[in-house]
């Protein structure tokens, strides 16, 4: 209180009705360049961690599931069993119903490049493995069920297809990547993997190592 008995209000900031300071030229533009990098850096951040992209050493093309590759299962391991839904609706496929027959079991997806170069391969090589030697797709982290159908009809492949759409066989059998196919004796013990698409030569040189094997 002044000596005239009126009150004072303590000052908390600037009045806002006074004309304040202004910034120096240019700042305005300076701090929305620098919004616009940090923007920017983020999006690409978010957009490396959901996608990835295609990298592994096997080649262009083969499309990475979540990280860089790492060892395969061991030769001499029991193959993980497992039993999914599928495709196209009809009974689950099952590794433990091909017991006593030697297996490949081919991991693809649709939205990979590799993947539907290697189809025919390993359909003409089921086709002509029949009654020695299985094969078994199993559709990895799957965009698109109907796509899938489209290129494996495509291709003339016939043998059954498992839906794995969350990757939980994919991660048990240690993949990072797309295609791989492993190979698997009679008995279920691992014989060998192959990263990245193969052809029917390399695929009937593992055929020929699974039979000599049975």
């Amino acid at each position: 209180m002044d000596a005239g008995g009126s009150v004072q209000t303590p000052e908390l900031g600037p009045d806002p009705t006074r004309p304040g300071r202004r910034r120096p030229k240019g700042t305005d533009q300076v701090f929305k360049w620098v919004a616009a990098v940090a923007g920017a850096a983020l999006i690409g951040f978010v957009v490396f961690v959901v996608v990835r992209g295609p990298s592994h050493p096997t080649g262009p093309g083969t499309a990475a599931l979540e990280s860089p590759p790492s060892t395969t299962l061991k030769p001499g391991t029991t193959a993980p069993a497992f039993s999914l839904p599928s495709l196209g609706g009809s009974d689950a496929v099952s590794l433990a119903s091909f017991r006593g027959t030697p297996v490949i079991v081919n991991f693809f997806a649709s939205w990979c490049p590799d993947c539907r170069a290697e189809l025919d391969a390993m359909a003409t090589v089921a086709r002509r493995s029949a009654g020695h030697v299985a094969v078994i797709g199993v559709d990895s982290n799957e965009s698109s069920d109907a796509a899938a159908t489209q290129l494996l009809t495509a291709a003339h492949a016939s043998y059954p297809v498992g839906l794995d759409n969350s990757a939980t066989v994919a991660t048990r059998y240690l993949i990072n990547a797309l295609p791989v196919s492993y190979f698997v004796n009679a008995q279920g013990r691992v014989v060998g993997a192959a990263l990245g698409p193969q052809s029917v030569t390399s695929l009937e040189r593992w055929v020929a190592r699974l039979e000599e094997g049975r």
